[in-house]
C-alpha cells in the first residue's frame, strides 16, 4: 500500500512541478520578463545616446523639461442602459533635455514624451510654467526649473502618438535639427512587460505563487507528506494498526486509478495526498455534480457524525463503488432522493433508522 501511494503521490507532485513551471515561464513571457528589470532596478538613461539602446526596457531619468500635455488619454464607459462617461487617465506631454556642447558652444536639445497619471497634472502644469518662464527669461536671472525623476518603459511611439508628438512641436515652432533631436520615444509610467501596473504585479503575484507551489511540489518528491492523514488516523485510533489497513488495502477493490474500497477503510488520493475513511463510519453515500464554470464530478460519504468526504471521480465509477458498498456496508443509505436529504438535514435520527442502527444491531 505504501509504496503504491507514494508512487501516486510522486507522480501528482511531479505533475505540479511541470505545470507550475509552465505556468511561470507563460506569466513571463506575457510579461516580456519584465520582471527581471524591476528586480534589478531601472537603467540610468542616457539621453544622449541612441535612443534604440534602451528600447523596451525599464528605465530612469531626471526629465528637465516639461512643455506641453499633448496628448489627454481618456476611457470611455458604456452605460448599462445607454449613454456613456468619460474618465482621464493621464496625459503625454512633450518633454527636452538640453545637453551642453561645449566643443560648438551650444546646446542640444532632445524632445521625447513621457506619459503620467492624471494625480500628476497640477504638478506638471507648475514645472510647464517654470520652463517657459524659464525659456523665455531675458534678465538671466531665472532659474531653470528642477528636474523631474521619472520611471518607466522606453517605447518606441505608435502611429498616432508620433503624428500628435510631430504636430506639437509644430505647433511650438520646433523644426528638427542637429541641435534639436527629435526621439519617437515615451517613457510609459503606467504599464510595465506591455501591460498595466495593477495588472502586471497580479500576474507576478500568480507567477510568485505558482514558483511555491512548485517549490513545496518538489520537497513532497522525497518527503512523505503524502501520507500525513493516515499517519494522523493512525494517532487518533490506537487500536489500529498500519499492518491491518494495509491488509485491507491489498484485498479492497480498485476504482478508478486513485480509490480503494476495502471491507473497513475507504482509501483515495486526494492531489498529492493519501486520505482514508473508516467505512463503518459511513451512513450514506451518492454521485453528485455540476456543470459549468466550476464543474464538479464527485462521490459523496457522511458519516454518522455528519460530516462529508468528496472523492473526485466519474459518474460510472462512482456507481461502481455504491454497488460495493451497497452489498459490503449494510449500514449505508446509497443514492441520491430529496426525501433523504431533507430527512439528513431535519431528521437525522429517522435518517439513521433507515439502515445504521439496524445494521448496527446485527453485528
Amino acid at each position: 500500500m505504501v509504496e503504491t501511494l507514494r508512487k501516486k503521490a510522486r507522480k501528482s507532485n511531479t505533475l505540479r512541478v511541470i505545470f507550475s513551471v509552465i505556468g511561470v515561464v507563460i506569466l513571463l513571457a506575457v510579461t516580456k520578463f519584465a520582471i527581471f528589470d524591476v528586480i534589478t532596478g531601472p537603467s540610468r538613461m542616457d539621453i544622449t545616446a541612441d535612443p534604440a539602446t534602451y528600447k523596451g526596457k525599464y528605465v530612469t531619468i531626471d526629465a528637465e523639461n516639461f512643455l506641453y500635455d499633448y496628448i489627454e488619454h481618456t476611457t470611455t464607459t458604456k452605460k448599462k442602459y445607454g449613454g456613456s462617461t468619460t474618465s482621464t487617465n493621464g496625459y503625454s506631454y512633450l518633454v527636452f533635455q538640453s545637453v551642453a556642447d561645449y566643443e560648438n558652444q551650444e546646446s542640444v536639445w532632445y524632445f521625447y514624451s513621457i506619459y503620467l497619471n492624471k494625480s500628476r497634472q497640477s504638478e506638471m502644469d507648475v514645472k510647464i510654467q517654470q520652463t517657459f518662464d524659464y525659456l523665455n527669461d531675458e534678465t538671466g536671472t531665472v532659474a531653470p526649473p528642477d528636474p523631474v525623476t521619472v520611471t518607466g518603459v522606453w517605447n518606441p511611439m505608435d502611429a498616432q502618438t508620433e503624428r500628435y508628438f510631430r504636430n506639437a512641436l509644430t505647433e511650438l515652432g520646433i523644426t528638427e535639427s542637429d541641435i534639436d533631436q527629435f526621439y519617437f520615444y515615451e517613457l510609459d509610467t503606467k504599464n510595465i512587460g506591455g501591460l498595466n501596473a495593477p495588472l502586471f504585479w497580479v500576474l507576478m503575484a500568480c507567477a510568485a505563487f505558482l514558483i511555491l507551489f512548485a517549490v513545496l511540489s518538489a520537497i513532497g518528491l522525497f518527503s512523505n507528506a503524502y501520507m500525513k492523514n493516515i499517519q494522523n488516523y493512525l494517532q487518533q485510533n490506537s487500536s489500529v494498526s498500519l499492518a491491518e489497513i494495509e491488509e485491507d488495502f491489498n484485498q479492497a477493490h480498485p476504482i478508478s486509478t486513485h480509490v480503494w474500497l476495502g471491507k473497513k477503510w475507504t482509501v483515495y488520493m486526494s492531489g498529492n495526498k493519501a486520505k482514508i475513511v473508516t467505512n463503518k463510519d459511513i451512513i450514506w453515500g451518492y454521485y453528485y455534480s455540476r456543470t459549468g464554470r466550476n464543474s464538479v464530478s464527485e462521490m459523496r460519504l457522511f458519516s454518522k457524525s455528519k460530516t462529508m468526504t468528496c472523492i473526485d471521480l466519474s459518474e460510472k465509477h462512482t456507481q461502481e463503488a455504491l454497488k460495493i458498498y451497497a452489498v459490503e456496508q449494510p449500514q449505508m443509505v446509497v443514492g441520491y432522493g430529496a426525501d433523504l436529504e431533507k430527512m439528513y438535514n431535519k431528521d437525522f435520527n429517522s435518517f439513521m433508522e433507515l439502515k445504521y442502527n439496524p445494521a448496527m444491531k446485527d453485528l
